[in-house]
C-alpha cells in the first residue's frame, strides 16, 4: 500500500527544511551518551550518511549493487531504498521521501526528513522526534558486534583426519587453533571458544551444537586436505551451500565421512540429512552472504601469504556446518597428502605465517560486519 498521504505532508514540510543543515541529537533512555547525526548540503538540501544509522542505531545496512538497492535493518523492520529514486519500503508500504537517495563515490545519502518523519512514525515504538530542538531519543540500540569467535580444530581422538606420511591432520590444526585463539584474543579482545583444545574425538553435530549453545557470532572450522593425486596443493576455503563441483564434492565427502566411521554408521548419516534439510535451507538464507564474504577475505589472506596454490572460495554441504546459525566456513590449510605441503603444514614459522593470514582475514571482516550492523 502506498502512503500517498505522505507526499502532501512532505510538500507542506519541504518549504521549512530546505535549508536546515543543523546536526541532529540522538538521546537514549536510560542508555550511554548522546550522539549526533551529522547533516550536510548535497545540492543545496539537507542529506545525512546513511552510516550514521549504524554509527547510532546498530542498523544493519546492505547493498545490493546488482539492483541498486539498500537494505537498512532498524529495530526489527527492514527498510528497501532504491538508487536515485525518491521512495522506499516497509514491509508492505512504500513511502515517499522528500528528495531521492543518492550515491557519491562508496557513501549513500539519504533526505534529512526520513529521520524527522517517516522514521518516527514507522518505528514509534522505538523513537521519538523532538523538531524543537532537534533531537531524537531512543531506545538502546542492540549490540549486533562480533564478540564471540567459535573455532573448531577437526578431527580429533579416534579420528585421526587426514594423514601425512608423519603428521596426523588432528595435531597440526589443533595447534594453528590455539595459535589463533590466542592473537585473536589478545589483539582484537574478543572471546574465542574451541570447540577441543585436547586430542579428544567430538562428533560434528556436537561442535555445531557447542556454537550454538554458546551463541557464537562466527564459525571457523579448521582442515588439512588430501588427495589420492599427491602432486595436489593449495588452500581453500568452503561455506554452505549444495556442492558444486566435482572437486568440491570430493572434500564434502571426506570431511562428512566422520559420521560414517566415528558416529553410527547409515544411521546417523541419515539422522544429519534429516534434521540438517530445513536447518541448511536456513542457514543459507541468513548466513549466505556473510559466510561468503568472510571465506573470501580468509582466501586471499591465505593465499598471499602462503604462496600456496589459489584453489578459490567453494561451496558444500559439510555437516558441521548445517547446524551452526552464525556466518560458518571451513578452511582446508594445505595438502598433508602432498610431502613438500606436509613439511610446511608441520613447520611452526608457516604455521605462524597462517595464523596471521586468517587473523588479519577474520580482523577485516569483523570491521566491515560492525561498522555495517
Amino acid at each position: 500500500m502506498i502512503k500517498f498521504t505522505n507526499l502532501i505532508i512532505l510538500l507542506f514540510f519541504a518549504a521549512s527544511m530546505m535549508h536546515a543543515v543543523n546536526d541532529i541529537t540522538v538521546e537514549y533512555k536510560d542508555g550511554p551518551a548522546p550522539e549526533t547525526i551529522s547533516v550536510c548540503e548535497l545540492e543545496g538540501l539537507p542529506y545525512f550518511n546513511v552510516y550514521e544509522l549504524n554509527k547510532v542505531f546498530n542498523a544493519s545496512i546492505r547493498e545490493d549493487e546488482t539492483d541498486q538497492r539498500l537494505r537498512i535493518e532498524l529495530y526489527g523492520k527492514q527498510f528497501i531504498f532504491l538508487l536515485h529514486s525518491g521512495w522506499f519500503q516497509v514491509d508492505d508500504s512504500s513511502y515517499c521521501m522528500l528528495y531521492p537517495m543518492k550515491r557519491i563515490g562508496l557513501r549513500y545519502f539519504l533526505p534529512v526528513s526520513v529521520l524527522e518523519m517517516q522514521l518516527v512514525a514507522i518505528l514509534n515504538n522505538h523513537i521519538t522526534y523532538n523538531e524543537q530542538n532537534r533531537k531524537i531519543l531512543a531506545d538502546v540500540p542492540i549490540d549486533h558486534s562480533i564478540k564471540r569467535i567459535i573455532l573448531d580444530p577437526g578431527h580429533g581422538g579416534v579420528d585421526p583426519g587426514a594423514l601425512g606420511s608423519k603428521n596426523h591432520e588432528k595435531d597440526i590444526v589443533l595447534c594453528i587453533a590455539g595459535k589463533l585463539k590466542k592473537r585473536l584474543e589478545y589483539e582484537l579482545g574478543i572471546e574465542v571458544l574451541m570447540t577441543r583444545d585436547t586430542d579428544e574425538f567430538i562428533s560434528l553435530r556436537n561442535r555445531s551444537r557447542f556454537a550454538n549453545e554458546s551463541q557464537g557470532d562466527l564459525f571457523i572450522s579448521l582442515h588439512c586436505n588430501a588427495s589420492e593425486n599427491r602432486k595436489s596443493t593449495g588452500v581453500e576455503v568452503y561455506f554452505l551451500s549444495p556442492a558444486k563441483t566435482n572437486d568440491a564434492r570430493a572434500v564434502e565427502a571426506l570431511e562428512n565421512s566422520v559420521v560414517q566411521k566415528y558416529e553410527g554408521g547409515e544411521e546417523a548419516v541419515k539422522r544429519y540429512d534429516d534434521l540438517s534439510f530445513i536447518l541448511m535451507d536456513m542457514a543459507q538464507t541468513e548466513q549466505l552472504q556473510e559466510s561468503s564474504d568472510l571465506a573470501w577475505k580468509l582466501q586471499a589472506n591465505l593465499v598471499s601469504a602462503s604462496g600456496s596454490r589459489d584453489r578459490g572460495v567453494k561451496q558444500a554441504g559439510f555437516y558441521v556446518l548445517r547446524v551452526s546459525f552464525m556466518p560458518a566456513v571451513l578452511v582446508e590449510l594445505g595438502f598433508i597428502s602432498n610431502r613438500e605441503e606436509e613439511k610446511k603444514l608441520a613447520d611452526g614459522a608457516f604455521q605462524d605465517k597462517l595464523v596471521a593470514a586468517l587473523f588479519e582475514g577474520i580482523k577485516d571482516f569483523k570491521f566491515k560486519y560492525d561498522r555495517v550492523r
